[in-house]
């Protein structure tokens, strides 16, 4: 059994800001759950089997990551496949021209109508992704405990290395990078790469949320700064 949460806030929903949860209580079972600010739950989509990222469109068109496809769902929650023939897709993350790249082993590229392009190969296990406001795309990469920076045309660096096992990234309005790691450490990362530890003691931190959203990307939205708790299926 493995119970997996991630967090995300609709833009077309900001007013009233309710949270979306992907919810993993099983092998090949689990739920989209939406709680309204005053905490009350409902179920957005069911019959999923391992959700994981999530993303919203600037249209509040919701995306989910689920074993070897990606579903849309409209606001009202009406499902279609976006893309299917994929592995194990975990992070999403929207550029500011609609384009969603998606960690899959590589990172993909799907233009708007779903045509799709590699936009970077070689990594390890890409994990989270997020865009800075000029562009870039920062990827956590598991296994080798890095994290890259892509620019717009894919040139690759590394941002930071030394980490143990990089889940989640967000940044926040003032350029800094915030990373999940599996240390039970939330680390921040300022714009020049200094790193320091924000929050420590904690079990399985995965994804990270903030109130405001990201420069380039309505990817990750939330509640205040939430760091959400999960446990992975080790493969």
């Amino acid at each position: 059994m493995a119970v997996a949460l991630a967090t995300i806030l609709s833009p077309a929903l900001a007013q009233g800001q309710n949270l979306f949860v992907s919810d993993r209580t099983g092998d090949f079972s689990a739920n989209i759950c939406e709680f309204t600010p005053g905490g009350t739950r409902s179920t957005f989509a069911s019959g999923l089997n391992e959700p994981f990222g999530l993303a919203f469109d600037s249209a509040g068109n919701l995306f989910v990551a689920d074993f070897g496809k990606i579903y849309e769902f409209t606001p009202g929650g009406t499902r279609s496949t976006f893309a299917s023939r994929l592995n194990e897709p975990f992070g999403l993350a929207f550029d500011s021209a609609g384009n969603l790249f998606v960690a899959d082993g590589n990172i993909y590229k799907f233009t708007p109508g779903g045509t799709r392009s590699t936009f970077a190969s070689g990594l390890n296990e890409p994990f989270g992704l997020a865009f800075d406001s000029a562009g870039n795309l920062f990827v956590g990469d598991f296994q080798s405990s890095n994290i890259y920076e892509f620019t717009p045309g894919g040139t690759r660096s590394t941002f930071a290395s030394g980490l143990d096992y990089p889940h989640g990234l967000a940044f926040d309005s003032a350029g800094n990078l915030f990373v999940a790691d599996l240390s039970g450490n939330i680390y921040e990362f300022t714009p020049d790469g200094t790193r320091s530890t924000f929050a420590s003691g904690l079990a399985t931190p995965e994804f990270l949320a903030f109130q405001v959203p990201e420069p380039s990307t309505w990817a990750m939205l939330g509640m205040g700064v939430i760091a959400l708790l999960g446990i992975r299926r080790w493969k």
